[in-house]
């Protein structure tokens, strides 16, 4: 009976502690996006693109205020929910101003859009990134010498090529490329294209708020709109640099650490970290890259 309510208790302050975590997301959401209708309201005189770099400014205070303010109360927001609470915020704006001025069939597509983004954001969520379950070991300790040269496999299963560990979620990650806060989650080589395909429909529904309310006037709707762009200009960055590495099959966490992972090293002996020049062995050319990200090949067994 001890037992039970102990887990009860456990599985109650687990839960509330969720809760707390969305509402801190909801409000700080909220906070970001009045801060923003400031900018067009005391800065009307200014044109768009002068009030856009300003908008930056404006929503990096309020992060920072906002972090600083979770760090002295030591409580912390949930990432996706920042993410879902400002889509929700954008289309509560759309349909409460921007509507009435949009013809019907785009009006449509921006009814489509919104449902469509939350239901790719739970997938991406609760998505398995291809994390590998066997008894492998953390493969950043392991020796750079010898990880290359016998792809150290373990119980009979697929080698440990291309099993990268992320210390976020402490699991080794077939295909890891990041660990994406915005998502919560790694990703992997299962969730990399629908990781991709999430990324695009964001720039797309953005790009549609941002089409549909160019030339409307209100404070709301011009600082939404600021919202939409500044989410665009980095989205489409990011969005370039993942169709060059599948371009060119590396990945982000192979781009940044390819000095520890030896496959990647011109010569495989052990030498200082100083001398090592880079190659890529998995890089097949642009047209075989593409379609092994669009069809991964499964791992083989080392039977």
């Amino acid at each position: 009976m001890i037992g039970f309510r102990s887990h009860v208790h456990g599985d109650w302050k687990l839960r509330w502690e969720l809760v707390i975590r969305l509402l801190i997301s909801c409000f700080l959401a909220l906070q970001s996006q009045l801060a923003l209708v400031a900018v067009p309201r005391y800065l009307s005189f200014l044109p768009l693109l002068a009030m856009l770099p300003i908008s930056g400014v404006v929503m990096m205070a309020t992060l920072g205020l906002g972090r600083c303010c979770r760090g002295l109360f030591g409580i912390s927001a949930y990432a996706p929910a920042l993410v879902l609470f400002h889509t929700l915020f954008l289309w509560g704006a759309y349909i409460s101003v921007i509507r009435e001025a949009v013809p019907s069939l785009l009006d449509a597509a921006m009814n489509v859009q919104c449902p469509l983004l939350m239901f790719g954001l739970y997938r991406i969520i609760f998505s398995d990134p291809g994390v590998v379950t066997d008894d492998y070991s953390n493969p950043e300790v392991l020796p750079l010498c010898s990880y290359s040269e016998s792809k150290l496999q373990s119980k009979g299963s697929f080698p440990l090529t291309r099993v990268r560990y992320c210390r976020i979620c402490s699991a080794n990650v077939l295909g890891f490329d990041h660990h994406c806060p915005a998502f919560g989650n790694c990703i992997g080589q299962k969730n990399h294209r629908l990781f991709m395909a999430l990324l695009v429909g964001f720039i797309i529904s953005e790009a549609s708020y941002a089409f549909c309310s160019i030339n409307l006037p209100g404070d709301l709707v011009v600082s939404t709109l600021l919202f939409s762009l500044l989410q665009i200009f980095w989205q489409v960055i990011f969005l370039t640099w993942h169709i060059y590495c599948i371009c060119f099959n590396i990945r982000t966490d192979e781009w940044i650490n390819w000095r520890k992972y030896p496959e990647f090293h011109v010569d495989s002996r052990c030498q200082p970290a100083s001398d090592l020049e880079y190659r890529n062995p998995y890089d097949n050319g642009v047209v075989c890259n593409i379609q092994e990200f669009l069809r991964p090949k499964a791992p083989t067994s080392s039977n």
